[in-house]
């Protein structure tokens, strides 16, 4: 009966780190951290390599 509880446990451990990390890595997508500007600053849009 240990032996079912502990795989039951680490099962069930497993699958709510799974769900936690998911989300954080979720709520770190979401924010403003990590996201590049829409254009980078002291350069032109025109493409050099047109004619």
């Amino acid at each position: 009966m240990g032996m079912l509880a502990f795989y039951a446990g680490l099962f069930i451990g497993i699958l709510l780190g799974f769900l936690l990390s998911s989300l954080f890595a979720f709520f770190l997508a979401g924010s403003q951290v990590g996201k590049l500007p829409a254009q980078a600053e002291g350069f032109s849009p025109v493409d050099p390599l047109e004619g």
